[in-house]
């Protein structure tokens, strides 16, 4: 059996690809999760507003 010396170039970009993805998933879990937040802030604020007027 032949030792070939590792790829030496390979290796970078699929440790770069994982480091990137793993990146882009805490950015959405935490965003997400932010704009979820305020959606439900923003749901609660006009189920609690008195009745105006029109709405009687």
């Amino acid at each position: 059996m032949s030792k070939r010396p590792p790829n030496k170039f390979i290796a970078p970009i699929v440790i770069a690809g994982i480091t990137a993805g793993f990146f882009i998933s805490a950015y959405k879990f935490v965003f997400a999760k932010s704009k979820q937040a305020d959606a439900q802030m923003d749901h609660a604020d006009s189920t609690d507003q008195a009745p105006s007027k029109d709405e009687k």
